[in-house]
């Protein structure tokens, strides 16, 4: 049986358009984009925000069915003229990766019915991390998600996955792997607070293990589309 996944859309903006008015002409498009796209065979739901730390990016996370679902709208003679109206109000090149999560569909983060603000951290390993280290690194995340379901006020929800595609990241030599962490909060503000406390302090080395290459995190506010 085929396994569901997220396909997960990076787009950098290009200055000074408003993706949020739906009338103006990047509206449009984004709006125009998402309508071919919800029509397709396979596709389930699709949530989109802008990065909070950084505006002029736009995420969107779609559930499929399966990849080959999403590759199957990719062989469509329509799909090259959908995305080269996209690209323009893009300001560089798309970064497009799916994830396995955990918890399928990722809902409890990514929802403003469950969660106002998603705090998105990708985790950056060697391509060639171990059985024993990829089971130790699942373990300690459950250990970190029971200490934020004691401790964290406004916390929603979290869930993770690895990543299908192999990775590039600006600090590490060679390919690399990642895990996708998803955790839903009450607000950016939230998730800064808990970072203070102790109960953070005293367990962020389960998040930090020393074969661990690299991490980003950022926050969105999604919305579903």
């Amino acid at each position: 049986m085929a396994r569901p996944t997220t396909e997960i859309v990076i787009l950098p903006l290009k200055s000074g358009v408003d993706i949020d008015d739906a009338d103006s002409p990047a509206g449009k498009v984004v709006n125009d984009t998402i309508s071919v796209l919800m029509q397709q065979e396979g596709v389930q739901r699709a949530y989109k925000g802008l990065h909070v730390e950084n505006p002029t990016i736009l995420e969107l996370h779609v559930d499929w069915d399966s990849i080959d679902a999403h590759k199957k709208f990719m062989s469509q003679t329509y799909y090259g003229p959908t995305i080269k109206h996209l690209l323009s109000i893009v300001d560089g090149e798309l970064d497009v990766y799916h994830a396995n999560f955990s918890v399928h569909p990722p809902s409890s983060a990514l929802n403003p019915n469950a969660a106002l603000a998603t705090e998105v951290v990708g985790h950056y390993f060697s391509a060639d991390l171990s059985d024993s280290e990829k089971s130790t690194w699942e373990s300690d995340l459950d250990k970190f998600a029971k200490v934020l379901e004691e401790n964290a006020q406004g916390y929603r929800g979290f869930l993770g996955g690895w990543v299908v595609e192999e990775q590039e990241h600006k600090e590490v030599d060679g390919k690399t792997i990642l895990w996708l962490s998803l955790l839903g909060w009450d607000s950016v503000e939230a998730h800064m607070a808990f970072r203070e406390t102790d109960a953070f302090k005293d367990n962020v080395h389960l998040m930090r293990p020393d074969f661990k290459k690299a991490s980003t995190l950022h926050h969105v506010k999604f919305q579903p589309v």
